[in-house]
């Protein structure tokens, strides 16, 4: 029988994953309830803020616009794969992949093994590609390319990924560290053998 009283009966958080179930003892406990602290970022009109420093008012620039600055989005256009071969790989065996967050964006790397292997990936996995793989994270993903031929890679910008990222979301991993790990079984179709990358 498993005692469980208010004064004796305190679940060790650590023992209960990995021991008996219902296990219990006069130390530990499992954390209480807390409130969660949620991170709202918004924009402020800078005219409307007063800066006072050492006690005396802070006469800047009031005239900056708080509207959000607008970046030129590389053109989306999907190349046309080209046949190469038959054979198809798991994303692993052909590239390197890293994420991580800023805010509620998560950034996907992808490195190819060997720079043969650019053209190949750049024509087999598109943004749309990478928004119906991580489709679950929510209807209103949004995803960007970037090629860095420099390097070999590319880079996918996921907007509205993380549920509100960091300390704001309840996921189980706000900050989009397993994205990267994640899409390495993307499947790579119609490619020669690795071998004749350099693999």
């Amino acid at each position: 029988a498993v005692v469980s009283t208010q004064s004796t009966g305190k679940e060790i958080a650590g023992a209960g994953t990995g021991m008996a179930p219902g296990f219990t003892t006069l130390v530990g406990g499992i954390p209480k309830p807390a409130p969660i602290i949620r991170y709202v970022p918004f924009m402020y009109p800078k005219s409307d803020v007063s800066i006072t420093i050492n006690g005396e008012k802070f006469e800047g620039t009031a005239d900056v616009s708080a509207e959000p600055p607008v970046f030129d989005v590389p053109d989306q256009v999907q190349p046309t794969p080209r046949p190469e071969g038959s054979h198809s790989y798991r994303l692993e065996e052909l590239a390197y992949t890293r994420s991580g967050d800023k805010g509620d964006t998560a950034n996907l790397g992808v490195i190819c093994r060997d720079p043969s292997l650019y053209s190949a990936i750049d024509e087999r996995i598109s943004a749309e590609d990478v928004r119906r793989y991580f489709s679950y994270l929510g209807p209103d993903l949004k995803v960007t390319k970037y090629a860095l031929p420099g390097s070999s890679s590319f880079n996918f910008l996921m907007e509205n990924a993380l549920g509100g990222g960091g300390i704001a979301s309840i996921r189980s991993d706000p900050q989009g560290k397993a994205i990267g790990q994640i899409f390495t079984d993307f499947i790579v179709e119609g490619v020669k053998h690795k071998s004749e990358y350099g693999l």
